[in-house]
């Protein structure tokens, strides 16, 4: 009888290895096998189901093989939620503690009879894995004597890097929903709660120091499934979502695993410039981004974000909500913004946000450098004489300026406390939650109905004069659409191909 292989398991910090290894491509896959002591079959799995695996590895213990949940594992998830959020805000925590809210949360939950032993606890902590780095709140006066000493400093701690690979990100909240008409009713609002905090989402916005390259936005909703996403399989940027629709230390350390890994594949090695938010916890193990913290209350001066590049970024979002305004109007229509709608308006916004903008940000924050920037004065399109805003105070009357509107939102709070019920509810709507009001299912786009949009599009072109520049990326795009509807074409074919040759 043949010898029974030895089964290997690997832990998740194991796997996580192997699959650095396999993305330097350095090795065969067959090699990588027989190193880590697992068939080939074992390998494509872990492959396959790499987002999963390096999800797991963020969220918890790395030296754990399996993720078995708890048989309470929703008094598990409240636990872990509250304790973060202590964390976070630097609150001393112990066993008898973490025990008796976990009996609060059972109670609260319907698991009446359930009790929190030590042994229980210990399975809960070993279950989760939670690393204890504390960061400071950003409140408060600034701090001018740590500005100067940070600007003296900055050099030094720049000097390795080369400008394309110094990035700032920053988070900004947004009523996408607001009419002008509107503003006096959301002006000055925090917005943690109440009914216009489903008017409200959260971005984050990253660019580097040279202005050559913008980040991914990542924008926060209430609904984790808007009835608007039917149908969508793609967006312009990335989408999280939770009660408060706001940024929290796991969203935050998903986001910084995506760019570690794009910046691994890219084979650079990037600084990072955050501040110090509660939700700026970082949990993650970290390739290609080394992160350096802001001094605390003082990145209304030093962080290059806050330094005209996110207000840029509001007055277009707000210049093309009002286009859609005057254009509802004109056709007599409802005016109706979805999350989709929003997503697409803050796309085109970021888009517009120019190179110069990016590198003044940077300028004003002490980031000194030689970088010539050919947009000396960045285009700032409130300077403008603002036609649109014009027309639009002739159809209806507003008492509020331009600027009041693109301002209405600078004081909404982009993370914070998560009271016992917020949790609770967060947590029981995780997979449940979808949003009705105001969607509208978006209806599939035939390969037809695609490639006559092209052509219209290329006929308006060749019908307008100074449009010339749109032929490039029209063709571009043409080539792009129908290479997809031929290879939707050979998936069909292979399918039903498949099928005939299973019923002969």
């Amino acid at each position: 009888m043949a010898q029974k292989r030895k089964l290997t398991t690997l832990s998740l910090a194991e796997k996580v290895n192997l699959l650095r290894i396999i993305e330097k491509g350095e090795k065969k896959k067959q090699e990588i096998a027989k190193d880590f002591g697992i068939p080939a079959s074992t390998l494509s799995t872990i492959i396959k189901s790499k987002e999963v695996i390096l999800k797991n590895f963020n969220e918890n213990s790395a030296t754990r093989k399996k993720m078995k949940p708890g048989e309470y594992s929703d008094i598990e998830s409240c636990l872990l939620k509250w304790f973060q959020q202590c964390l976070d805000k630097k609150i001393p925590i112990n066993g008898p503690i973490l025990r008796e809210k976990a009996e609060e949360f059972g109670y609260k939950l319907g698991h009446v009879h359930f009790k929190a032993s030590s042994g229980w606890l210990t399975n809960w902590k070993n279950r989760n894995n939670v690393v204890f780095k504390q960061v400071c709140g950003e409140s408060g006066a600034v701090d001018v004597q740590k500005c100067s000493v940070w600007i003296n400093n900055l050099p030094k701690l720049i000097e390795n890097y080369s400008p394309d690979d110094i990035f700032n990100v920053d988070e900004t909240g947004l009523f996408f929903k607001c009419l002008p008409e509107k503003t006096f009713m959301f002006k000055g609002q925090s917005c943690s709660g109440g009914k216009h905090s489903k008017e409200r989402v959260t971005l984050l916005l990253g660019a580097n120091m040279s202005g050559t390259e913008k980040l991914r936005p990542l924008l926060i909703g209430k609904s984790k499934k808007p009835r608007c996403f039917k149908q969508v399989k793609s967006l312009p940027l990335d989408y999280h979502a939770n009660k408060k629709s706001w940024m929290t230390s796991e969203i935050f350390n998903l986001w910084l695993m995506k760019l570690d890994k794009k910046m691994v594949t890219e084979k650079r090695k990037i600084l990072l410039f955050i501040d110090n938010c509660t939700a700026h916890n970082l949990t993650s193990t970290l390739n290609a981004i080394q992160v350096q913290f802001l001094p605390p209350n003082t990145t209304s001066v030093l962080q290059p974000l806050d330094q005209g590049i996110i207000n840029n970024f509001k007055i277009f979002y707000r210049k093309e909500m009002v286009k859609k305004i005057i254009s509802a109007l004109n056709g007599n229509n409802q005016i109706i913004i979805n999350i989709l709608d929003a997503i697409r308006l803050c796309d085109n916004a970021w888009r517009h946000v120019k190179k110069g903008t990016i590198v003044n940000g940077f300028t004003k924050s002490g980031f000194k450098t030689s970088i010539e920037n050919d947009e000396n004065t960045p285009y700032d399109p409130s300077d403008d004489n603002n036609d649109e805003w014009d027309q639009l105070t002739e159809k209806i009357n507003i008492d509020e300026t331009f600027t009041s509107y693109v301002n209405v939102d600078e004081n909404l709070d982009i993370c914070g406390e998560w009271t016992e019920n917020d949790i609770i509810s967060d947590i029981l709507d995780e997979d449940n939650q979808e949003e009705f009001e105001d969607q509208q299912v978006q209806s599939t786009i035939t390969n037809k109905e695609a490639t006559l949009a092209l052509e219209t599009l290329r006929k308006y072109i060749e019908g307008n004069e100074g449009m010339e520049d749109l032929f490039k990326p029209l063709g571009v795009l043409e080539n792009r659409i129908e290479n997809n509807i031929v290879l939707n074409k050979q998936k069909q074919l292979t399918l039903h191909q498949f099928f005939k040759n299973n019923n002969m």
